[in-house]
């Protein structure tokens, strides 16, 4: 059994196709050199409909707060669609015939980014997931928390050794509307001693009415999962500078988001009987996808805030101390 995903796409008897949203998403963490990578491929509006859209993003955090990478935008008819990838004429991603990987290709020279990319499981485990009531419809999530990465990337024509990269995959879909009262707050922090953790609570636009939050940490072989009454995620914000903003088109109409308030720091506490944490995550750079619905008036905006982070925890007794890199998505 495959812990990677399918697409959800409607049926066309489906009442609720119009608010139809589903993507891929890989990040790969490279603790070297502090980068952030960020590989999206998402399908909006049901996909018999022209107005549709399948959206590629690549975009890999530079070391001087820059961001590398651009964005395509395509018709359905313009793209592949399987139940297990995603093919545009740029970016791709795809769960292998066998079903053990993950494989992610990205052919944007002229934006300094190509990759070739494996990400393989490294837990037995099946993903982590959970289906959630979402403004006027709802959302699902799976994620597969840790990867081992390798093949090639390359960055401004450099090629980055992937000796020490690990990666996470998750699968999002659901039916809602951008420019609805709903966005989300999601994080995925890469540690040494071999920790991840991974957090995600839905919010309305302002984030005011949050949801209870979801928690994991991996150490090792080892999944640690958290009630809602035992996790403290909190955050100040202040007005922050976005370096890069995609697509320029829609990011020129939206002048008022160039520098909107953001979380500079992050906070989250979590603790169970056999596990405790404290994660404290700062923020370096800040990218932002601008996002239209195809099928009527609204828009969303997907902060990604990229940097790095510190945890204390008490696991099974043993009490450890590490340091990685995180990104923390702010959904507006």
């Amino acid at each position: 059994m495959t812990p990677f995903d399918v697409l959800r796409p409607p049926v066309l008897s489906d009442p609720t196709a119009a608010a139809y949203k589903d993507w891929f998403h890989l990040n790969v963490f490279l603790p070297d050199t502090g980068r952030v990578v960020l590989i999206n491929m998402s399908l909006h509006g049901p996909p018999w409909d022209a107005r549709a859209r399948a959206v590629g993003v690549a975009l890999a955090s530079a070391p001087d707060g820059d961001w590398i990478g651009g964005i395509e935008i395509a018709s359905f008819a313009d793209s592949k669609v399987d139940t297990q990838a995603l093919f545009l004429s740029t970016l791709s991603i795809a769960v292998t015939r066998d079903g053990s990987a993950l494989h992610a290709k990205v052919a944007r020279p002229e934006d300094g980014f190509e990759a070739d990319l494996i990400a393989r499981p490294v837990l037995s485990a099946g993903a982590l997931d959970l289906t959630a009531q979402f403004g006027s419809g709802w959302i699902g999530w799976s994620a597969v928390p840790v990867l081992a990465i390798s093949g090639t990337l390359t960055l401004d024509g450099e090629e980055v050794s992937l000796e020490d990269a690990r990666g996470y995959h998750d699968h999002n879909w659901g039916r809602w509307f951008w420019g609805e009262d709903v966005a989300w707050e999601w994080g995925a922090w890469v540690l040494s001693d071999n920790i991840t953790v991974v957090a995600a609570r839905g919010t309305d636009k302002a984030h005011f009415d949050r949801q209870q939050p979801h928690v994991f940490l991996v150490h090792g072989s080892k999944v640690h999962g958290f009630l809602p009454g035992q996790i403290s995620l909190t955050y100040e914000a202040a007005p922050m500078r976005v370096a890069r903003r995609l697509p320029g088109a829609l990011a020129a109409i939206h002048p008022d988001r160039r520098a909107p308030d953001l979380p500079t720091t992050v906070t989250l506490r979590a603790e169970s009987q056999a596990a405790q944490f404290e994660l404290f995550f700062e923020v370096d750079t800040v990218a932002q996808l601008l996002l239209s619905d195809p099928l009527r008036p609204g828009s969303g905006f997907i902060n990604e805030l990229a940097g790095r982070c510190r945890l204390v925890a008490n696991l099974d007794q043993i009490v450890l101390r590490a340091e990685g890199l995180g990104v923390f998505e702010y959904v507006e």
